[in-house]
């Protein structure tokens, strides 16, 4: 998982849970109340599954710091989910010579 913070960078975290409402995660970084944020979230699909990207682009409603050293924190989905398919391509071996 990514999250963009508004005008500004970009960290990684791992999600704790997932609803259309929000996202709470942990991450490494501090995020500060009220920061719009961009969440990327890329689900580990099944084998033959297409691959997807779940994006929620919220605010910031609470950032804590954790006995871990982690940050635990909550985001409000202020815009509809978004759901993209991303192409996906088999790569073959290649053909080998006859000789």
């Amino acid at each position: 998982m990514q999250v963009e913070i508004e005008g500004s960078s970009e960290i990684s975290g791992v999600t704790e849970s997932v609803s259309g409402h929000g996202v709470l995660l942990y991450a490494d970084s501090l995020i500060n109340l009220g920061t719009g944020v961009e969440i990327v979230l890329v689900p580990k699909p099944e084998p033959a599954a297409r691959k997807i990207q779940l994006i929620y682009a919220g605010k910031v409603l609470r950032s804590e710091l954790l006995a871990t050293g982690r940050f635990a924190v909550a985001a409000a989905c202020e815009r509809c989910v978004a759901v993209k398919a991303e192409e996906t391509h088999l790569e073959q071996a290649p053909e080998k010579d006859p000789q």
